[in-house]
């Protein structure tokens, strides 16, 4: 039997390594071209960002891919990422495959008070949401970016 978050480790990781073999069917020159507004390498590291964001609480000033750079809660999140848009294919999917799997090891060994309570999340009126709602909003942002990635292909 499943427990929640075996389920919920399972649905990240098969999401994941969807979203991964999207980004590796872009070939390695027009990674980081920005297609239909943004390029898969952003999309890329967009997603590691809102993991490290949301998923690990990491509020430390290393963000670049938020997509809410003109909003003061994001300013004080700026600063100097991990790994830039401009770096090489394996580079940006080393960072999302890293961040990806420290996810999926954080979701295989949350408690059912990691999952309850709220979590931070700037679309919500109030800047929160419950923790459950929150993690199934971010898997399905995932697969909203793996289609933007394979629209981006078509353009």
């Amino acid at each position: 039997m499943s427990t929640l978050p075996d389920f919920l480790a399972d649905q990240y990781d098969i999401e994941l390594s969807a979203f991964r073999a999207a980004l590796e069917s872009v070939p390695a020159e027009m990674f980081s071209t920005a297609r239909l507004g943004h390029s898969p390498a952003w999309h890329a590291l967009h997603i590691a960002d809102w993991l490290r964001l949301t998923m690990m609480e990491d509020k430390t000033p290393t963000y670049n891919y938020l997509g809410w750079e003109d909003q003061a809660w994001a300013q004080n999140l700026n600063g100097i990422a991990p790994v830039k848009e401009d770096a090489d294919q394996a580079a940006i999917l080393a960072q999302l495959g890293s961040v990806g799997a420290q996810a999926v090891v954080y979701l295989r060994g949350a408690s059912d008070t990691d999952l309850s309570g709220m979590a931070f999340s700037p679309s919500a009126p109030n800047g929160e949401r419950p923790r459950l709602a929150a993690l199934g909003m971010h898997l399905r942002h995932i697969a909203y970016h793996r289609g933007q990635v394979q629209l981006g292909k078509k353009a």
